[in-house]
């Protein structure tokens, strides 16, 4: 069995939470004190429904990391009546979620990246929604937090179709301690908007010529001359020549 982060998460995306429960379990029996591998345990065994398993997991993350917003989190969360309606908006996306449709969707890659520990505590799937701030496009947590910016171009272009009506949804796609991409989905086209997408198609079609193979010659053609062809010169001058 493959044994990493990544393929933890894979797991989560796919909703396979008892082969993430397995994954995580294996990644902690290296390293006890990882604190995301806990985290991604304890939401697996939340999804499972071992409520008490989950608990227990996110109160070891506190006693890690005191300040871990995501373990504080669901650990109040856990404790509450409030934990069946939050588990709806906790569950990861599904694969499909992610599929390409050209000119609705995008998968993007934030800048000016928020708190590193609240981006690195997020999981992919996780909903996040976008919002004008003065000449950027911010983009923010379920919970409030800032994540970060979309590209200053993509910004300029999607700040229009905001502010004229059009809708969005995002969920995060990847994230690792240095990047975060989300994957973002127009949901609602203004009529005045009708004929322009969100997200222009960027690829090219490129030709290359192409000449039969019987019209390629690797050598080039003799060229045969006969005496009518040639023009006889004389070594004598001119007025030799009588």
């Amino acid at each position: 069995m493959d044994v990493s982060p990544q393929t933890a998460i894979d797991a989560a995306i796919a909703g396979n939470w008892k082969e993430a429960i397995k994954i995580n379990l294996e990644i902690i029996k290296q390293n006890p004190k990882d604190v995301e591998a806990l985290n991604r345990l304890a939401r697996a065994y939340l999804e499972t429904g071992l409520k008490t398993k989950a608990r227990v997991t996110y109160e070891n993350v506190l006693k890690l990391d005191k300040f871990n917003s995501i373990a504080a989190k669901n650990v109040a969360l856990i404790k509450s009546s409030r934990l069946q309606h939050a588990k709806t908006l906790l569950h990861p996306a599904s694969p499909p979620l992610f599929l390409e449709e050209p000119g609705v969707t995008k998968t993007i890659t934030l800048i000016r990246l928020g708190d590193p520990k609240t981006v690195s505590s997020l999981h992919p799937g996780e909903p996040v929604s976008i919002t004008c701030r003065g000449h950027a496009v911010s983009v923010i947590s379920s919970s409030g937090a800032y994540l970060g910016r979309l590209p200053d171009d993509l910004s300029s272009r999607l700040r229009t179709f905001i502010k004229g009506g059009n809708r969005y949804e995002g969920w995060v796609k990847s994230v690792d301690p240095k990047s975060l991409k989300i994957f973002l989905r127009e949901t609602y086209r203004h009529s005045k908007y009708k004929n322009t997408p969100s997200f222009p198609l960027t690829e090219k079609l490129t030709y290359a010529a192409f000449t039969p193979p019987e019209l390629v010659h690797d050598e080039k053609p003799q060229v045969t001359t006969t005496e009518e062809d040639t023009e006889f010169t004389s070594d004598y001058p001119e007025e030799e020549r009588l």
